[in-house]
């Protein structure tokens, strides 16, 4: 296990600092810098002043230069400062995450929950309307982009039906679920879940759809081994077959997949939080590119891939806790 963990760590380190030079060089690509899109909005500054703005700045040093600075300030945990509101962007990391955490929470609990019975079930019936209904969903999910869902998700329950809000924060719903409990008023949790409906099902639909073929495809293949064949034939009862014996050991790829939807998601909810006016990292991103926020940028994508990272050895673990036949390479 440890020496697992520690080989699992040297790799993200690895990893960690590629994802950072790439990053420091790639945003030196984008056309424009912080200085341009000032000096955009202060018509009175000179071709000298943007120079010595650059200077100040930083902007002006090599790439290899700006990499190794920004990486000394990373390890002692200086993520530097936005550029466009001068405060240090490990504070607006930490004002963003939550709600990007729980956004991703509730996504892949909803596509666990509606994933895992339904390709249960369709494995168990194969070639039947319920095994054709599951593969028209899962075709349907995987073919619409989540923009798109919700964008149709709000015209339809928002301006149509006037159900459920199109946009907007209320703060967590794990706390407000507390609160409701505590207060024995379950006003107080709506409140704030009914602004997670739409962005969740928008997020949802896609790892529905992708989960629910995994889990089928798996759970065949399982079922065809011969100690599930063996177990039935002993006169083990169909559902202790079904749960005990096929679904655990159909479990890996299942567990595999969930955990790098969950990291994509942490890094990948932009869209959809610019749809739905969210106030999460994704939409911070967004917003620091429009600003050529260079620090900002940084910060956010070195985080994703942290939180990335530290999912795949969470996976990583939790394959030894399923299946003790697992060993380290």
């Amino acid at each position: 296990m440890l020496r697992m963990v520690t080989a699992r760590l040297f790799h993200a380190v690895i990893v960690l600092l590629g994802v950072t030079f790439v990053v420091a060089s790639l945003v030196k690509l984008v056309p424009g810098d912080p200085v341009d899109v000032i000096a955009a909005g202060n018509p009175g500054m000179t071709v000298e002043d943007m120079e010595r703005l650059r200077a100040e700045m930083g902007l002006t040093r090599p790439v290899a230069e700006q990499f190794l600075s920004y990486l000394g300030s990373a390890v002692r945990g200086d993520l530097g400062v936005s550029i466009r509101q001068g405060v240090p962007t490990a504070d607006l990391i930490l004002e963003r995450l939550p709600a990007t955490l729980e956004l991703s929470f509730w996504a892949i609990v909803v596509a666990v929950v509606l994933a895992v019975p339904l390709g249960i079930a369709t494995s168990l019936r194969r070639n039947s309307v319920l095994d054709y209904a599951g593969t028209f969903v899962a075709v349907l999910g995987v073919s619409t982009p989540g923009f798109l869902v919700g964008v149709l998700a709000i015209l339809l329950f928002s301006v149509q039906l006037g159900w459920l809000p199109a946009s907007g924060f209320r703060g967590s719903a794990i706390l407000a679920a507390g609160q409701a409990v505590m207060a024995w008023d379950a006003s107080v949790f709506w409140t704030a879940f009914r602004h997670y409906i739409l962005p969740t099902i928008s997020l949802a639909l896609v790892l529905v759809a992708i989960n629910t073929r995994l889990v089928r495809s798996s759970m065949l293949e399982v079922l065809q081994q011969d100690f599930v064949t063996f177990a039935t034939a002993k006169g083990v009862p169909r559902r202790v077959v079904v749960l005990r014996h096929a679904f655990r050991n159909a479990l890996l790829p299942v567990v595999t997949a969930a955990g790098l939807q969950l990291g994509a998601l942490l890094s990948g909810t932009i869209v959809v939080e610019t749809v739905f006016a969210w106030p999460g990292i994704g939409r911070l991103a967004v917003d620091a590119i429009h600003w050529r926020d260079y620090p900002v940028i940084q910060a956010v994508v070195l985080v994703s891939a942290v939180l990335f990272i530290s999912l795949n050895l969470l996976v990583d673990l939790l394959y030894r806790a399923i299946d003790p036949r697992v060993r380290d390479d």
